[in-house]
């Protein structure tokens, strides 16, 4: 019985650490208007919080508009990052004759709003691999470290193998001067 209680015990721990991003409508992307040229269709969305819509946290330019497919907004509670509440992600989908994604991450403080570079993936089939941030409480996160990385798929899209491109030891940084990171598989 003892052994039983302490297989259950280490079960529900691991599970309790490896967190997943859930969507949310603690967030809601608003106010899209064009920007730029009027031949070109990029547009420009404001990030807001559902409780205090007044006040944009992010803007976001969105390239080809009319190639968009969808929008989601997802959040990672307790990443395990001294400060930080929750990670927000905002996924964009384009489908065309190639799928990409483009997702954008903030870490949420109880002061701040901080963006980590973009990552945007390009698939021409079936994902193989791509590219995303892994937070200390999610599986295979290291502690109070953000981790850039290349995840491979198997054929039942299970991860396969992980490389890290980038750690970032979580000091409180502005990460807005890097550029994004794309990911393409062709």
């Amino acid at each position: 019985m003892k052994k039983l209680i302490l297989l259950a015990f280490i079960c529900s721990v691991g599970f309790a650490k490896a967190q997943e991003f859930q969507l949310t409508d603690k967030y809601n992307v608003t106010h899209q208007r064009n920007i730029g040229q009027e031949e070109e269709d990029t547009w420009a969305v404001d990030v807001r919080a559902s409780e205090n819509p007044g006040k944009s946290l992010a803007t976001l330019a969105i390239a080809d508009f009319g190639l968009l497919d969808e929008m989601r907004i997802s959040v990672l509670e307790q990443p395990g990052l001294e400060e930080v509440t929750e990670v927000l992600k905002i996924t964009i989908e384009y489908n065309t004759c190639c799928a990409s994604t483009e997702e954008f991450y903030y870490l949420v403080t109880n002061d701040d709003f901080i963006a980590l570079p973009s990552v945007k993936n390009e698939y021409a089939y079936e994902p193989i691999s791509d590219i995303h941030y892994i937070f200390p409480n999610q599986s295979f996160g290291q502690e109070g470290t953000i981790l850039r990385a290349a995840l491979q798929y198997t054929e039942t899209y299970t991860v396969k193998d992980i490389k890290v491109l980038r750690s970032i030891a979580w000091n409180d940084d502005d990460f807005d001067t890097e550029d994004a990171i794309t990911a393409i598989n062709y």
